[in-house]
């Protein structure tokens, strides 16, 4: 039997890189997955691919995670489509790499709300329906990042940092719910494109620090995502897991 028969996991960011990934291995095993993106066509592309039965098993929405009426839009779609709530993967970001002395007040605060300010609201969202329903799975996106720091990502790291004290205070709000809320934090994943010479160089120095050495792919993550999201992982909340090859080590 599949692990997530049924189970409805909303995915933000979910029309591009991890986001993709965690759609398609969400519904391989067996979830009815609702594919969010700021960018509709690339949602709907994934959903389509997903999809093709009757009732569907994927649907897309376009949505600005950065807005209220964007997040109650996912929430809405999923219950339009699935009638509930199980799983919600807070996955969009967005991570420029900028000197500090270079970044606006605008800069700080636009990385702030697509990292952070997203998680709030797209649980916020999701949080009256699984109230209602007696339990489901929050899982938040971070970086290993929060552990070590980064030059160049002081608003990133600052804004991520905030979703890991998001996760273990929210975890405590809501555990009387039977709602759990954890956070996965991934080291740099390499993607499937062409890398410059100074990005492959930037790469192999980070592998040459980890314990596993050899590049991070997403398909990398997808364990640890399917574990938070399934029955499996139903007495664990609070947590931050680190998958990163072992660069940090805690």
């Amino acid at each position: 039997m599949s692990r997530l028969a049924d189970a409805v996991v909303v995915v933000t960011g979910g029309g591009s890189g991890l986001g993709r990934t965690y759609c398609e291995s969400l519904a391989h095993e067996g979830a009815r997955v609702v594919v969010a993106d700021i960018d509709g066509d690339s949602a709907a592309a994934v959903a389509g691919a997903l999809d093709g039965q009757a009732p569907p098993r994927a649907v897309a929405v376009a949505a600005d995670v950065t807005s209220e009426a964007g997040a109650e839009a996912i929430a809405q779609t999923a219950l339009d489509a699935f009638q509930r709530i199980d799983v919600l993967v807070n996955n969009a970001g967005s991570y420029p790499h900028v000197a500090f002395e270079q970044i606006g007040y605008d800069d700080w605060r636009r990385v702030m709300s697509v990292n952070l300010d997203s998680v709030f609201l797209c649980s916020r969202a999701v949080l009256g329906q699984m109230k209602a329903q007696g339990e489901g799975s929050i899982i938040n996106v971070a970086t290993n990042l929060v552990w070590t720091g980064l030059a160049g990502m002081v608003h990133y790291v600052a804004a991520k940092a905030g979703v890991v004290g998001f996760t273990r205070a929210f975890a405590r709000e809501v555990g009387g719910y039977g709602i759990r809320v954890n956070a996965i934090a991934p080291g740099a994943v390499v993607p499937d494109v062409v890398m410059t010479d100074a990005a492959r160089e930037r790469i192999d120095a980070i592998v040459n620090y980890q314990c596993l050495q050899r590049p991070q792919r997403s398909r990398d993550l997808v364990g640890t995502v399917l574990f938070l999201a399934s029955p499996e992982s139903a007495f664990i909340s609070g947590q931050v897991i680190t998958v990163d090859g072992g660069l940090t080590t805690h």
